[in-house]
């Protein structure tokens, strides 16, 4: 089949018609899936997930000049990724292992066939990006949850004892309870941090896909994300600390500790623009060797550089003879 235009093909009644037949089918397959991660959005922990698809489209008409100006379809290749979508769908039903997160990813997987199915291999370089994205509105399996848990929750207890310590707090710890001066401050499953951690390394991954800097600035901003998000964490367990002490408990409960949770997304961030900041004065751009025609047109531009009577030698000579230059040393072993 010959490719024609991307407008005339997505305009064509046999095209429009496998597009609503496929978006028909996955809609009505993945609905269970869909209704469990919108129940789970509704919760501290996933709060992001609404933000997921409106920046999964944004990241799309932001690469749009990546679209295919031509269309050649179906693409028999798209039918390999619906089949290992569909396996895996299969799998996660039968084995209940992570059921609605690899369900979810088995959308991905899906999303991708279909768009290689329909718009070609343009298509899926195209928009591959924007469906990965998509893996993070899907709730992570209780299991691997339950693993992060309690590292994150320890870690946050540490790391406040320490910062409450350090800044003048007698403090004291027992398990995951600190016991700071005059209260007791239990650092909670709900305040472990991957409510956090799970926001910011979507945001993280978000940043990298937008921004333009080199692949080194990229990686970077993506490692530095987990430990970003456990330093807030830990200082927003450890303001809460203080509050507790200087202002009572009751309105660091109802004032601080609720509003600390809010705010230090906000901080996280301005640390991450900070990063951004220092890799621009640590890794500079190589930026080559100036051409001829570059510094001819330099030089016209600011004459005054020809004229460097300030430095060092350059300047004025003194007056009279010079001065003679002193005779080097003998060798060793010369006679005198």
């Amino acid at each position: 089949m010959t490719a024609k235009s991307s407008a005339d093909t997505i305009r064509s009644p046999g095209w429009i018609a496998a597009a609503v037949a496929v978006a028909g089918v996955l809609g009505f397959v993945y609905f269970p899936t869909m209704r469990y991660s919108f129940r789970e959005w509704l919760k501290p922990d996933y709060s992001h997930g609404f933000l997921v698809p409106l920046f999964a489209v944004y990241l799309a008409w932001t690469w749009r000049d990546y679209a295919p100006k031509a269309i050649r379809w179906p693409d028999a290749r798209g039918l390999g990724l619906v089949a290992a979508g569909t396996l895996l769908f299969v799998f996660a039903g039968i084995t209940n292992v992570g059921k609605e997160w690899l369900q979810g990813a088995s959308l991905v997987v899906n999303l991708c066939g279909a768009a290689l199915l329909l718009g070609g291999a343009g298509a899926l370089r195209w928009l591959w990006p924007a469906l990965a994205f998509l893996v993070f509105m899907f709730p992570l399996p209780y299991t691997v949850e339950h693993a992060l848990g309690w590292p994150l929750q320890r870690t946050a207890a540490v790391g406040a004892e320490y910062v409450l310590q350090t800044v003048g707090y007698p403090t004291f710890r027992e398990g995951v309870i600190l016991h700071c001066k005059d209260h007791v401050l239990e650092v909670q499953n709900a305040c472990n941090g991957l409510s956090m951690l799970l926001t910011f390394v979507t945001l993280s991954v978000a940043m990298v896909l937008v921004v333009r800097r080199p692949w080194l600035d990229r990686v970077l901003i993506l490692l530095s994300a987990v430990p970003i998000a456990i330093v807030a964490n830990v200082i927003r367990i450890a303001l809460t600390g203080v509050l507790y002490n200087e202002a009572g408990k009751e309105l660091g409960d109802r004032v601080f500790h609720d509003f600390a949770g809010w705010m230090m997304m906000p901080f996280a961030l301005g640390v991450l623009l900070l990063e951004l900041k220092l890799l621009d004065w640590v890794l500079l751009e190589d930026l080559g060797q100036a051409s001829r025609e570059d510094v001819i047109k330099n030089v016209t531009a600011r004459p005054a550089h020809l004229f460097m009577t300030d430095y060092l030698g350059a300047g004025p000579k003194p007056a009279g003879p010079s001065p003679r230059p002193a005779a080097p040393p003998p060798p060793r072993g010369a006679g005198s």
